[in-house]
C-alpha cells in the first residue's frame, strides 16, 4: 500500500507500478525518489522489495 500525505494512494507491485503512481500524483523525476529518504518511507521490509503481507 501507498500513502501520499496519509492518504491510500493505491497499490503497487514493483518500482515501475510505484514511479506511475508518484508521477500521476505529480512528482517530477519519480524514478530518481526511490532511493531518497525524502521522499520515500519503506516500511515493513527491504527497499524495492513488494511481497505480500
Amino acid at each position: 500500500m501507498v500513502t501520499i500525505k496519509d492518504e491510500v494512494a493505491g497499490f503497487v507491485h514493483d518500482d515501475q507500478g510505484l514511479i506511475e503512481l508518484l508521477q500521476r500524483a505529480g512528482a517530477r523525476n519519480a524514478e530518481r525518489c526511490l532511493d531518497d529518504p525524502h521522499w520515500i518511507e519503506w516500511r515493513g521490509g527491504w527497499p524495492h522489495r513488494y511481497e505480500g503481507v
